[in-house]
């Protein structure tokens, strides 16, 4: 039988096709199959300790892998001499990145990559740093694996060979009508808003915020593939559907006043946000400490993560008390869309001044415009307060006389010192090493480097109590803490959740939130709470006029609420997931849709 290898093909062609002469021309495509299906179990496999849907959903929908790697090997079968070598070569590198990827992005954000990323990818590379690039080995390694079996594969592949069209093409049609009826008979369609415990696929599919779920269900290729899907443009204008849900959602939400209604009305507001200052961390900052024993605190307050952003992510939901775009936005969204019951409005249009703070420039995730279309006066960045390292949280106090302008002010203070990367060498850790040193209870991964950050963070607190002190403005102003998010610049979750005594990722996102007023008498508040409702419960200490229906969250002294949405439509607390959905349904259509600017609702 002749075939179309020359002379100058691999060696091991010759032997193979002396032996095997029915087998050896399509081999190159039988590895390169083999290659591309391996890949994505190995993959699901190295992060099964992310899987959130039941083994019988990952089986029943392992078809998706199959067909994919046939499409794949099929383009492949079609295409002509060295254009083939190259493509596959391109697809397996492609391909193996992607998953390295993953495999990095698990482990940092515990989430896995989406293109919707992408928004604040350029910002969050200005932070980026070696350390944070970890990577199961073993993963590593089968990816690699992997990588040279569809690379061995491509350097078979004869550089005359013609195309099968006949298999090529039937393999095309055979994989893409199999795909679709995949897609309709496999996942089907969500019939009800609450399903069992495993997670129902269709809705997973469709909504297709949890990432986890998602990829460790459908495989690397069908989840790429559904990615890609919601980038395309979607229309923004409110369905008359769309627009009844809302207002039902609405009509269901009245608020009333309360005995904690105005109770801070008329004093100044210093809302600060503590970069990664976990819990724990609290217990060496004695200055942050004090003014906690004073405070109201809550005690089971929370911070969701629900984009890889994430300081971005709760400086939005407090300010807005809606949830970011989990599913991708454009960033003209945070810097265009109206949002009258922002925080910043809400203080200006009761006669305060309203100012934010923050070390990095005002082009790192957009801050500067962002926070300008929210209402803030203006965006202060390190540069603009003289800060002579934007890095050094001590050096806020450059701005004491633009925070504290006004006859009343509201000031936003975003802190930075408890930013990783966490070394020996890192600025932060370096002005406090020996205290660190002697007064950390444990020495075992970036215990210690957490430890002297936070000490910084803590002389920025010190320095700014005994200036309002000094300056007589402590009796009229009321201080807020609340945290970012849990320390992941630790980069062991293990770590972490022995420290805190914790055993989910969930409960370990477990931060601090509290109210400090000179008058106010120290208390313990056990509700629940999360990001999304610092702003109501802000908003009815003070007495400001907000739409608290339109808002996710719930003030925190109210009879609603008292319970957490996670990313995936868990719920903590007394909330069911139905609750989760619809409230996470009603923030995305409000603010994909610019509503405000919409209805007549502004």
């Amino acid at each position: 039988m002749s075939h179309p290898f020359r002379k100058t093909d691999h060696r091991l062609y010759q032997a193979l096709s002396a032996r095997f002469p029915r087998l050896t021309p399509c081999l190159h495509l039988i590895l390169f199959y083999a290659g591309i299906v391996l890949l994505d179990l190995g993959l699901r496999w190295g992060c099964r300790f992310a899987q959130t849907v039941g083994l019988r959903n990952v089986l029943r929908l392992m078809p998706f892998t199959f067909l994919w790697a046939l499409l794949l090997t099929a383009v492949a079968a079609l295409l002509p001499g060295m254009v083939r070598r190259v493509y596959m070569a391109l697809v397996g590198i492609l391909a193996s990145v992607l998953c390295i990827v993953h495999g990095v992005y698990i482990n940092m954000f515990r989430k896995f990559f989406s293109f919707s990323d992408m928004v604040f990818a350029g910002d969050g590379a200005a932070f980026a740093d070696l350390s944070y690039l970890v990577i199961r080995r073993a993963l590593l390694l089968w990816i690699l694996l992997c990588l040279a079996l569809m690379l061995f594969a491509a350097a078979l592949s004869p550089r005359a060979v013609s195309p099968c069209w006949l298999p090529g093409v039937t393999g095309m049609v055979l994989s893409i009508v199999l795909l679709l009826c995949a897609r309709f008979f496999l996942l089907g369609t969500s019939q009800a808003v609450i399903w069992d415990q495993t997670g129902d696929p269709a809705f997973l599919y469709d909504d297709f915020s949890d990432s986890r779920a998602c990829l460790t269900m459908l495989g690397v290729y069908q989840y790429t593939f559904r990615d890609l899907q919601r980038l395309l443009p979607r229309s923004t204008q409110l369905t008359d559907a769309e627009v009844e849900e809302i207002a039902a959602f609405a009509a269901a939400r009245p608020h009333a006043d309360n005995e904690m209604t105005g109770l801070l009305a008329g004093k100044n507001l210093i809302l600060v946000q503590l970069e990664a200052i976990d819990t724990w961390m609290v217990d060496y900052m004695p200055a942050l400490q004090a003014v906690k024993e004073q405070s109201m605190v809550f005690t089971n307050h929370y911070t969701p993560a629900y984009i890889t952003a994430g300081t971005f992510n709760t400086e939005f939901m407090v300010n807005t008390g809606l949830l970011p775009a989990a599913s991708g936005t454009s960033v003209s969204v945070y810097t265009q869309n109206a949002f009258p019951n922002a925080l910043p409005q809400l203080f200006r249009a009761a006669g305060y001044t309203a100012n934010s703070f923050h070390g990095s420039g005002s082009e790192v995730y957009n801050r500067g415009p962002i926070h300008e279309n929210l209402g803030y006066e203006a965006y202060h960045s390190g540069e603009n307060m003289g800060m002579v390292d934007h890095t050094l949280d001590s050096q806020l106090l450059s701005a004491y006389d633009v925070i504290t302008a006004g006859d009343r002010f509201f000031s936003f203070i975003i802190t930075y010192s408890g930013h990783g990367p966490y070394t020996e060498e890192n600025p932060i850790f370096q002005r406090h090493a020996a205290a660190a040193r002697q007064a950390a209870l444990r020495t075992d991964g970036n215990y210690v480097y957490a430890v002297g950050h936070a000490m910084e963070t803590d002389e920025f607190v010190r320095l700014l109590m005994e200036k309002l002190e000094a300056d007589g403005l402590l009796e009229n102003t009321a201080v807020v803490f609340y945290a970012d998010h849990y320390n992941y610049y630790m980069m062991n979750d293990a770590l972490n959740m022995d420290i805190k005594g914790v055993d989910t990722l969930d409960l370990l996102q477990h931060t601090d939130f509290f109210i400090y007023s000179k008058d106010l008498p120290p208390r313990q508040v056990e509700k629940i709470t999360s990001s999304i409702d610092v702003l109501p419960t802000l908003a009815n200490l003070f007495g400001l006029d907000a739409q608290y229906a339109y808002l996710t969250g719930d003030d925190a002294f109210s009879d609603g609420g008292g319970y957490v949405f996670f990313n995936d439509n868990t719920c903590y607390g007394g909330g069911s997931t139905e609750e989760a959905v619809k409230r996470r349904k009603i923030s995305s259509l409000l603010l994909a849709s610019d509503f405000w600017r919409q209805t007549s609702h502004s």
